[in-house]
């Protein structure tokens, strides 16, 4: 299949671990009339084709780096991304036209693929959203429990249990509670999402607090059309000054510290967070006034 249309033009690739909020980033960014996106998470685009597949690859892990993907498959991807392509008003893509296409993807598992999308899209324009630990942790386990997003139902040792990525060493958890793996899964994602943009270019790379997002929404969706280069139109601004909706994959209505029902679960899990911790915040200084915490002090309830 010959790949002509449409030329990706820096897309826009948000980078997160699962129950971030990057679901609701994604929706609210993909009102922006000049971004594209295939309405949905990639996972089926990807990893449809062998090369790029988890299962075909015997369930090593949901990483992909910059040894994959021959020509001939990064064309057949860019192909398939073009397939289902979307705009704001849910139209698909002419491929009539070969205007530049502004496109948006994002999916939890790209945040171990971001070398291999580097190959892929080497003008890509990355976005680090960070949500604090105690909250984005006691959500992934809250996603397991509820079984809705289980991802390997055939994977080795899992039962039919598996939820969101699958990072590398995953064999090593197979006798782990649901909160070290969650513990895991959020700490390899934003472990790796931070060592990989590190190796990029400032101008490429961009970081969201989760809850900036949620309480200045205007003026954090303003700084990243300033990042992405591109003008926010009149519909975008508007629903930037509404109250946000639930994003598809909420799971029960958001409430403040609703993590404390974890709370004994988090407890073993904190601490060993805190190199990470410390990371992210020097990184976030540069983006918010926002920074994240894994600190549980005795008198929460």
């Amino acid at each position: 299949m010959k790949y002509q249309h449409p030329v990706f033009d820096r897309p826009i690739i948000i980078l997160a671990s699962p129950r971030s909020g990057s679901t609701l980033l994604f929706e609210t960014l993909s009102k922006a009339k000049e971004l594209w996106t295939i309405g949905d998470e990639s996972h089926a685009v990807i990893e449809h084709i062998p090369e790029f597949s988890t299962a075909f690859n015997g369930f090593k892990s949901n990483e992909l780096t910059e040894e994959h993907g021959s020509v001939e498959n990064i064309e057949l991807l860019k192909c398939r991304f073009q397939q289902q392509l979307r705009d704001s008003k849910g139209r698909g893509y002419s491929p009539i036209s070969n205007h530049p296409i502004r496109f948006l993807e994002k999916t939890p598992k790209n945040s171990l693929r971001i070398r291999f999308l580097n190959k892929v899209f080497p003008d890509a324009l990355f976005i680090h959203l960070v949500r604090d630990p105690k909250e984005n942790i006691s959500s992934i386990i809250d996603g397991w429990n509820s079984k809705h997003f289980i991802t390997y139902p055939n994977l080795p040792k899992f039962n039919n249990r598996w939820s969101y990525l699958l990072p590398p060493n995953w064999q090593s958890f197979q006798e782990k509670s649901i909160d070290q793996i969650a513990s895991y899964q959020w700490a390899i994602c934003n472990q790796t999402i931070h060592d990989e943009l590190q190796k990029l270019p400032k101008q490429r790379r961009h970081m969201v607090h989760y809850q900036d997002f949620l309480d200045n929404t205007p003026a954090v969706i303003k700084r990243i059309f300033d990042f992405i280069d591109v003008e926010m139109d009149t519909e975008l601004t508007s629903s930037c000054h509404a109250p946000l909706p639930y994003s598809k994959f909420t799971l029960s209505k958001p409430t403040p510290n609703k993590w404390l029902k974890n709370i004994s679960l988090l407890k073993n899990n904190m601490e060993k967070l805190n190199v990470l911790v410390e990371q992210l915040n020097i990184q976030l200084s540069g983006f918010s006034k926002y920074t994240i915490s894994n600190i549980i002090t005795t008198d929460m309830k």
